[in-house]
């Protein structure tokens, strides 16, 4: 059922109301947690691409697409709170390893049934029926269109 109130929104901006709204109540659920300082980003772009083990930080960048920088920025923030080290790559002395701590392997469980509670919460007000439905159909729908690209920025 369509409300006239969002009937003429685009469908990138109902999605973008509903990312707003699941960051919202991710921060929200951790900041009551002894991981308060652990945010949807840092487990977006970190914590899961280390579940397997440990990484190099640059195949974190290329993993969470996003910034040298911006990964740079979380690692130390992470480090700080003790949920990731770096420790020397024995294949490379070059290189670092980003690995998860076993307090940050914990903040990872959190995480995951965080997840968990909050698609089984929004399963419950829209349905279970329909919930799957959705995501069946956006599943679909991201098979189809692929992944994001970046354009060619020349003109």
């Amino acid at each position: 059922m369509t409300t006239t109130r969002t009937a003429a929104l685009p469908v990138v901006a109902l999605l973008s109301r509903l990312e707003a709204a699941y960051l919202a109540e991710f921060d929200r659920r951790l900041l009551d947690s002894e991981f308060c300082s652990l945010s949807f980003a840092h487990s977006r772009n970190v914590l899961r691409h280390l579940g397997d083990g440990p990484q190099r930080a640059g195949r974190l960048v290329e993993l969470a697409g996003v910034t040298k920088q911006a990964i740079s920025q979380q690692l130390v923030q992470l480090e700080r709170a003790e949920l990731v080290r770096t420790e020397p790559d024995p294949l490379d002395q070059r290189a670092r390893l980003v690995a998860l701590t076993e307090r940050g392997e914990r903040a990872q469980a959190l995480v995951r049934q965080t997840f968990a509670d909050i698609d089984d919460e929004w399963a419950m007000l829209l349905g279970a029926e329909r919930f799957a439905s959705l995501r069946d159909g956006l599943d679909d729908l991201l098979e189809r269109v692929g992944p994001a690209e970046p354009p060619d920025t020349a003109c």
